[in-house]
């Protein structure tokens, strides 16, 4: 039984004053993104649709139908990638087949354009009624938008593709679609792109450059990565955060479960903190972001939320967006649900900026987008 359906059962038992669709959604998000420490399947997130309309970053809005494949360079940064199955209808007991392009990432540039990803794998389709909710396959995006992270089911390998040269750096591990299937996988990237952090049962940091691989620790797990391959920020199966160097871990005594890039000077992490969990639920969310110096292990503030906007909730962090503020991501409130006559149903997201001294919050882009299913990836998330 899949964590996603445990959740449905628990908020349906809780009664809650809430609509489920937006809190399962908002579940199985989490625990795709939080919960490294037992099974690591990738949980369907959010949905987009072949044509989107987005706000970009800097503010310019844009509607993109899907273009061809990548081109083989010259590409420009990306803004976000996604799958929506074409926006298919897709549930629990009916699973269509969807087809080739209709199981693609899909990348959307800084400027607009849209292009697919053929040789990304990322949907897993052996869906079965205990297990259907195993969908994503792993892809993530640099904080700088040039470099993209995925898993190519032709070469069996985990791949990171420079957009702007096309070149294609292959791991050196060799994992076979019945592993992600089995076991599930999370990708990180350094913000430069050239550190991919790899999370499964037993979890290792390459060096994509070079093809050298380096171990980590059994029982901790690669959560963030500095340029340069350091610091290299860890955390164990209750989100307890350690310092890996050297081949061993310097446990740092502070536990998260959203954990933000490293800044720019590699030694200021921040992190959210004020989250209670009991029984697989959020029984009380974050309400604060407190830095912290990595390579001393102090503590620099702790700031409480403060502005918060409407309909902000259930915060995940990014990357820095200067010396000053952190990215932070939440699924829109005012989403549409199933059973409504308009057709598909209107997910979406929006970006925040947080002041990591004051807590202040402050709404930076929304993102909405018609789907039944699928997942949305942002940079530096």
């Amino acid at each position: 039984m899949t964590r996603f359906r445990d959740e449905l059962e628990l908020i349906a038992a809780q009664a809650p004053e809430v609509d489920l669709a937006e809190r399962a959604v908002r579940g199985a998000r989490r625990w795709k993104v939080a919960t490294f420490g037992s099974g690591l399947a990738s949980l369907v997130a959010a949905a987009v649709t072949a044509s989107v309309l987005v706000t970009a970053p800097g503010g310019a809005t844009f509607s993109g139908e899907i273009a061809d494949a990548l081109p083989a360079s010259g590409v420009e940064p990306a803004a976000y990638a996604y799958y929506d199955f074409c926006g298919k209808e897709w549930t629990p007991k009916n699973t269509p087949d969807f087809g080739t392009e209709c199981a693609q990432w899909r990348l959307v540039t800084s400027t607009g354009g849209s292009f697919r990803m053929p040789e990304a794998l990322s949907v897993y389709t052996e869906q079965v009624p205990d297990n259907y909710m195993n969908t994503a396959a792993p892809l993530t995006i640099s904080s700088d938008g040039r470099r993209v992270a995925y898993y190519s089911e032709k070469d069996q390998k985990f791949a990171v593709r420079d957009l702007t040269d096309g070149r294609i750096r292959l791991s050196p591990q060799t994992v076979t679609r019945e592993t992600m299937v089995k076991d599930g996988m999370v990708l990180v990237l350094s913000p430069d792109g050239r550190f991919l952090g790899l999370l499964a049962r037993k979890s290792s940091m390459v060096d994509m450059e070079t093809g050298q691989v380096t171990e980590i620790p059994e029982g901790w797990r690669v959560r963030r990565i500095g340029n340069g391959g350091s610091p290299v920020v860890v955390t164990d199966g209750k989100d307890r955060l350690g310092l890996f160097d050297d081949g061993k871990v310097t446990p740092l005594n502070q536990t998260s479960s959203q954990v933000s890039e490293l800044s720019a000077d590699g030694r200021t992490l921040a992190y959210l903190d004020g989250q209670e969990v009991k029984d697989h639920t959020v029984t009380r969310d974050f309400d604060a972001i407190v830095t912290l110096d990595v390579t001393t292990g102090k503590v620099l503030s702790r700031a409480e939320f403060t502005d918060i906007p409407e309909g902000f909730r259930f915060p995940r962090i990014g990357g820095w967006r200067s010396p000053t503020e952190v990215v932070l991501s939440d699924v829109l409130r005012d989403m549409s649900w199933g059973g409504k006559k308009d057709g598909m149903p209107t997910l979406g997201d929006a970006t925040y900026a947080i002041d990591v001294g004051t807590g202040r919050i402050r709404k930076l882009d929304e993102y909405t987008y018609k789907a039944w299913a699928g997942d949305l990836i942002l940079p530096g998330f």
